[in-house]
């Protein structure tokens, strides 16, 4: 099992660090470039946060992760949860090659874009990419999960039981809808739920595969 390392001191790597020494070939190219000391201090480098199986993420790629969130309207998160799944989304894309079914063309990326309300804070190549990446999952995850799974009448009575109604009750709503009003939501509720199941074991299981090296 390969496990994941985090390196104890900025100011003294390990020799052994990938990141660093990509970091070092950087800088040492720079130098023989013709670069003075007093630009390469100016042209700090962008900083090498995690190195997932020889692909380097930075520290500007969890800050660009963030600015998508917020045009996507996503959940925002403080670096390291992004930084986390940055590393996520990197072994899926790990598990997607070849896989059939899952082209997303270009029109597709287009019609998802002119719904966005805002489109400034990063540029329109991430933002492409972005999208790419999360429709070629949702597909990947729809073909190789959620067709199998199966939410039954049980799973559903119990699901309202248990977190509808008294969620409802929480929100203060009266009257609360009854279960025949809302089973097809709560059945996609379920079944959003297994596919989670499912997805969280199968990417752990591809994580202890993986070379995984966080930086601090």
């Amino acid at each position: 099992m390969r496990k994941e390392a985090k390196s104890q001191k900025p100011e003294a790597p390990r020799k052994s660090s990938i990141a660093n020494m990509l970091l070092l070939a950087s800088g040492f190219w720079l130098l023989a470039s013709g670069w003075p000391l007093a630009s390469l201090h100016a042209e700090t480098l962008d900083k090498i946060v995690a190195v997932v199986d020889g692909r380097i993420i930075t520290l500007s790629d969890v800050r660009q992760e963030g600015a998508v969130r917020s045009l996507l309207g996503e959940t925002s998160l403080e670096d390291d949860p992004l930084l986390q799944q940055i590393i996520e989304g990197y072994l899926i894309e790990s598990q997607l090659a070849g896989f059939p079914g899952i082209e997303v063309t270009d029109e597709e990326i287009a019609e998802r874009i002119a719904k966005l309300p805002k489109k400034d804070g990063v540029s329109a190549k991430a933002l492409q990419n972005a999208i790419l990446r999360r429709m070629r999952t949702a597909r990947y995850f729809e073909l190789r999960f959620r067709q199998f799974l199966r939410a039954s009448d049980e799973d559903v009575s119990k699901y309202y039981n248990e977190v509808f109604v008294p969620e409802a009750k929480a929100r203060g709503v009266n009257p609360i809808p009854g279960l025949e009003q809302v089973t097809a939501a709560i059945r996609e509720n379920v079944l959003d739920e297994q596919l989670d199941h499912e997805v969280t074991i199968w990417l752990e299981a591809v994580r202890r595969r993986s070379n995984i090296e966080i930086l601090k």
